[in-house]
């Protein structure tokens, strides 16, 4: 709320408040209207006043003016008024120019106008101050509620308050990570903030906290879904926010959490849904699992993946981690602290994963597979299950790491029979394999006959003791040629 000013006073009353010779009115604000015919009026002030005097104990000479004002300036008086015509019938010259020396502003009020009507506008100037405020305060309250109804409640809501409180502001991640900015010239202001969101970790998921960056008043409030933060709202200004716009804030807050409410209903299904696809192709019904996913429009499990393994606080929050990092991920939740997930192979660089994570939770245990068939999912998740209980909190293995024992066997007997698979051999079993065992497809590729190709498979598969007709040990063998480089 703005406060009548000393000017604006003068201009309301026009002759019956007007500045004495050689002042002028000043725009500050007036906090009240102190009416006092004492000597030393300031222990009755706090400053800010207008305050007005008919000049009764006023001294005669000028150095008694001068301590009169000296301690009225002292005071923070804002202005000082003299009622003509009680007993000064004009402004008294030693008054005059102690406040000129003093620069305190000097009002006049001239006769016969009582003290009452200035009392009296300046009343009526708050009130209507007030009211534009009261209004002001219910528009932008309006303005939010009309803004979270929208198609898109986190930008408009997050524009609305921008534009409502001259500031910028930014919606983060549960990890501190920003999502939302307005303006977009503000990103660097909120990337500031970052590390301050963190700090609020464990906090009520209903205290707000204060702060500054240097170059802006930031007030931040956690958005809460059932008690626990869904993510923050922070708001930064040039100056402190005053009590009503805070409340803007927090009316903000409060409609974004309504929204992340909602949006963790919807991410509950379709996580739900997610799950029960993880759980088909768990089961080895990997064809099942593909026809739920474009049912429930989950992502569709790919031909190869990668198994990811995640033990930690709060599973739901690294569930969320992973999910950022990879759009296309299927999460199975299995606890309140682990999670495994099911990884394109084609995933965006682990580094990523890894800067997530730790700012997440630093004690998060990880580990990720190699590149696997999607239908061998069972076998490599019970590896990387086992895996990760011998990790200890903070350990993270999210480069690569075997994708079981049966793995690590057939490589070494492909490492064994390296000498004995001539080129002619290679050639074939290469073929072949890329052709995922089809003999008329691999045959005509490699122009031999198939049952020149037959002799030469069954070849391979003696000297490397594995079944060529096993769709696991085929994709197993495929992608270690392709890490040697033959394939």
């Amino acid at each position: 709320m703005t406060a009548p000013t000393i000017a604006s006073l003068c201009r309301t009353l026009g002759p019956d408040l007007a500045p004495a010779p050689g002042f002028t009115a000043p725009t500050r604000e007036v906090s009240a209207v102190h009416i006092s015919e004492l000597l030393d009026p300031t222990g009755y002030l706090s400053g800010g006043e207008l305050l007005l005097t008919t000049g009764l104990s006023l001294p005669k000479n000028k150095l008694g003016c001068e301590r009169y004002v000296g301690r009225l300036v002292r005071a923070g008086v804002g202005a000082l008024a003299l009622g003509l015509g009680p007993v000064h019938t004009e402004m008294p010259a030693p008054l005059l120019a102690a406040c000129h020396k003093l620069g305190l502003p000097l009002l006049t009020v001239p006769a016969p106008t009582p003290f009452l009507r200035i009392t009296k506008a300046y009343w009526a100037a708050v009130s209507r101050s007030a009211e534009q405020h009261l209004k002001d305060a219910l528009a932008t309250q309006r303005a939010l509620v009309d803004a979270a109804a929208s198609g898109d409640p986190v930008t408009t809501v997050l524009r609305t308050l921008s534009r409502s409180l001259d500031a910028w502001a930014a919606t983060f991640s549960p990890t501190g990570e920003v999502d939302h900015v307005v303006p977009a010239s503000a990103t660097a202001e909120a990337e500031r903030v970052r590390q301050e969101i963190v700090r609020l970790e464990g906090a009520s998921a209903h205290s707000a906290a204060s702060f500054s960056t240097g170059s802006a008043a930031v007030i931040v409030f956690p958005l809460a879904v059932r008690e626990r933060t869904a993510g923050f709202l922070a708001v930064g200004t040039s100056t402190p926010l005053d009590p009503a716009r805070r409340r803007a804030v927090l009316t903000a807050s409060a409609l974004l959490s309504l929204d992340a409410v909602r949006r963790s209903r919807a991410e509950s299904v379709a996580g739900e849904a997610q799950r029960c696809v993880g759980l088909l192709v768990d089961f080895g019904q990997v064809a099942a699992a593909r026809r739920l996913a474009g049912a429930v429009r989950a992502p569709i499990p790919p031909d190869h993946v990668r198994l990811l393994a995640l033990r930690g606080r709060e599973s739901d929050i690294l569930t969320a981690v992973v999910r950022r990092w990879c759009t296309e991920t299927i999460a199975l939740r299995v606890d309140r602290h682990t999670a495994w997930f099911l990884i394109p192979a084609d995933h965006p660089p682990t580094t990523h994963l890894e800067n997530a994570v730790r700012r997440a939770d630093p004690e998060t245990a990880a580990v990720l597979s190699d590149v696997v068939p999607v239908e061998r999912t069972a076998t490599v998740r019970a590896a990387v299950a086992t895996t990760l209980d011998g990790l200890a909190p903070g350990t993270r293995l999210l480069t690569s790491v075997a994708a079981g024992p049966y793995n690590t066997r057939l490589a070494a007997q492909l490492a064994d029979a390296s000498d004995q698979l001539t080129d002619v051999l290679r050639e074939a079993l290469v073929g072949y394999l890329r052709h995922h065992g089809q003999w008329e497809a691999a045959s005509r590729a490699l122009g031999v006959h198939r049952n020149t190709l037959r002799h030469r498979i069954a070849r391979c598969a003696a000297l490397l003791e594995a079944d060529l007709t096993d769709p696991d040990v085929t994709a197993e063998l495929w992608l270690l040629l392709r890490r040697r480089g033959t394939a």
